[in-house]
């Protein structure tokens, strides 16, 4: 035999040889995917023993999880057998120096693949990818000051994914580059300024519409907060006499702003711009506010105009007695309050986008992550209300998040969520199915006012899905610690 040829084996019928390497790592998904689609094309090392069998020397791995995936051949090339030291450190070299791919070389490859007519999906089978990770790259592909950074290792893939969606818009680059230096998820920080820039989309459109009704409604960036201009809160500097509503549009520097408020399905009262904003119909818990937009009318000199606000008036000019300034100072608090329930409220929004995609990967996942077991056990020995819940109504937020059609199913959603059940063939899969309708039960449960009355059981679930790998925002970090952490500019939730 020459020193070296080429075979074709079934890796079912070979040798595996000993090994330095003890962990294979044959679960990895990607690499089984890539063998199955595309077959061994690295040749395996392999020599023949003394009785005539093809013993593995390099290449273990491949051939392991090549039988794994059902190939009956795989290319191999028969050497002398080594000497054991030589063995060893062969073994030992050709794992050492291995490099894995750059980000850079993967953004390349992807958009290579691209040109020639690849489909995103045909690029995550062949080279058995991540469909996530070739969506990223293929965001990153033709921006050129992102693929930069990821050139110079600046960002990781992910990370240029999210900084190339909004490559174009300097102030939301800015609020990202905060957002990753104070190590904060860069996931929350983008799905706020989506939803801050489809907020302000309707913002604009109402400015129109109110502007075409004849009011004189200023830009939204020309008053930076509004709401310490009201005319409503006002007086006359000389006697603190409020400014009668029908002779607002006639005060010097009166102006409109729109600005958003939130409100229940069905509430009427539009007179009550200060309300709590997260208060409803005690019998109706389910209740969800909704954000609307109204006109404002401001003054925007109200020194020039001779007026003041009615608390400044009451303090300074000690016309009234303690009980005058302390309304005044209530109602300035609670205006306060008011300011941080709406932005707290629109923070709970977009982290609970992130989550919910969050929880759709997580719920793929075939490992029981660690704990996973007992809070199983809380939910259902203690009787949790959100799992009972869920339970009455055959899982909704699980079969969402599954993305189970039931409108097609016969018995609809019980059906589905029974055949969810009876399918998980494993121990492991039945526990992850009873883990997943165990956290989307708490899921769905959820809402702008658990922010503001965490309760035991929110600080749980949460707590183990961060230890899970969920990465929380500061308003959901309120479940955790139960106190508000201080803003910064770019950053206004839990104030």
């Amino acid at each position: 035999m020459s020193d070296t040829q080429f075979v074709h084996l079934d890796p079912n019928k070979v040798t595996i040889g000993a090994n330095i390497r003890t962990d294979l790592h044959a679960d990895a998904k990607e690499f089984a995917r890539s063998i199955k689609e595309r077959g061994v094309l690295e040749p395996v090392t392999v020599y023949v023993d003394d009785e005539g069998a093809y013993v593995v020397l390099r290449g273990q791995r491949r051939t392991v999880v090549a039988a794994q995936v059902g190939l009956t051949e795989i290319p191999a090339q028969v050497v002398a057998k080594p000497e054991e030291a030589d063995r060893i450190t062969d073994q030992m070299v050709e794992n050492l120096h291995r490099a894995a791919m750059r980000d850079s070389e993967i953004v390349g490859g992807v958009e290579q693949l691209a040109l020639v007519g690849v489909t995103a999906a045909q690029i995550a089978k062949r080279a058995a990818l991540g469909r996530d990770r070739v969506n990223a790259a293929l965001a990153v592909a033709d921006k050129e000051r992102t693929r930069a950074r990821v050139v110079a290792g600046d960002l990781t893939l992910d990370e240029a994914a999210i900084f190339a969606e909004f490559e174009d818009d300097a102030r939301a680059v800015d609020q990202l580059e905060r957002a990753k230096h104070f190590g904060r998820p860069l996931a929350h920080a983008a799905q706020r300024l989506r939803d801050e820039a489809q907020e302000r989309a309707v913002l604009l459109a109402e400015v129109d519409r109110f502007r075409a009704e004849g009011l004189p409604v200023l830009d939204p960036d020309e008053v930076s907060d509004p709401h310490r201009l009201r005319l409503a809160d006002l007086v006359r500097t000389a006697d603190g006499e409020p400014i009668p509503e029908d002779q607002w549009p006639t005060m010097p520097g009166a102006a409109v702003v729109v600005v958003s408020k939130w409100e229940y399905p069905g509430d009427t009262d539009e007179d009550s711009p200060d309300e709590d904003p997260d208060a409803g119909d005690e019998e109706d818990v389910d209740a969800e506010p909704v954000q609307v937009f109204a006109p404002l009318w401001i003054c925007r000199d109200p020194e020039a105009a001779g007026l003041v606000q009615r608390w400044s008036y009451l303090t300074s000019a000690r016309k009234s007695d303690d009980g005058e300034v302390d309304e005044a100072e209530a109602a300035e608090a609670a205006r306060e309050e008011r300011r941080r329930v709406i932005a707290n409220n629109k923070a709970w929004a977009s982290a609970e986008a992130v989550r919910r995609d969050w929880m759709r990967q997580f719920l793929t996942r075939k490992t029981v992550p660690q704990g996973a077991e007992a809070l199983i056990c809380e939910a259902v020995v203690g009787g949790q209300f959100t799992l009972a819940k869920a339970m009455d109504s055959a899982h909704p937020m699980l079969r969402d998040l599954l993305g189970l059609d039931t409108a097609t199913v016969y018995g609809g959603g019980r059906q589905a969520a029974e055949h969810l059940a009876d399918q998980q063939a494993t121990p492991k899969a039945a526990t992850m199915t009873t883990l997943a309708a165990v956290v989307t039960a708490w899921e769905a449960s959820t809402s702008k006012h658990t922010w503001r009355n965490p309760s035991a059981w929110d600080h749980r679930v949460l707590s183990a899905l961060s230890q899970w790998g969920y990465q929380p925002s500061e308003v959901e970090n309120l479940l955790l610690t139960g106190t508000d952490t201080e803003p910064t500019d770019d950053q206004p939730v839990a104030v």
